[in-house]
């Protein structure tokens, strides 16, 4: 079942740039990189009502990002999302996480929301995992972050189909290579 991923811990992340610019959020106060990487363990899960899948999925620690992008193929076991750290060590507590996305096919859903915590001594991800084929839209994933109505961070990935990025599809076991 398609689920939104939570992850908090720490990491030091050195990859290639970004596709295209597509984040937006203040560089004074925060920092912010987006990615791309296979699809991890889950080691326990939260509710999240506001999610098609009605919980978000924790992992121990924070996965490296395998590919520092923000175009994402449209395969199983393939996970993305947006690493933050504050700055100042600044917690922001009740932050409302969104997920707006291309319609899913069968259900129709294309926004997905829940409450959760950014900053503080380390590094945060909020990420998504490809689990089912409905939810596997080529089109603009935007992830945002706001809390008390006002925006933390906004960042988009273009989900593609696999043959527009073999290798990344090919690594997470979504496309064989010839």
């Amino acid at each position: 079942m398609t689920s939104l991923r939570l992850i908090t811990g720490f990491c030091l992340t050195l990859t290639a740039p970004a596709a295209w610019a597509s984040a937006e959020y203040d560089a004074s106060a925060l920092w912010l990189e987006q990615g791309v990487f296979c699809a991890v363990p889950i080691v326990d899960e939260m509710p999240a009502p506001g999610t098609a899948a009605g919980k978000i999925e924790l992992f121990e620690g924070i996965p490296e990002f395998q590919w520092v992008t923000n175009e994402v193929p449209a395969v199983e076991n393939i996970s993305f999302g947006i690493k933050t750290e504050a700055l100042d060590g600044r917690v922001y507590d009740n932050v409302i996480l969104t997920l707006t996305h291309p319609e899913f096919r069968d259900s129709g859903i294309n926004v997905q929301r829940y409450v959760t915590s950014l900053g503080g001594d380390g590094t945060s991800i909020n990420a998504y995992s490809f689990d089912t084929l409905e939810e596997m839209e080529p089109g603009i994933w935007t992830f945002s972050a706001t809390r008390d109505g006002e925006l933390i961070y906004r960042a988009s990935f273009r989900v593609v189909p696999p043959a527009l990025s073999p290798e990344i599809a090919a690594a997470c076991g979504g496309l064989p290579l010839s």
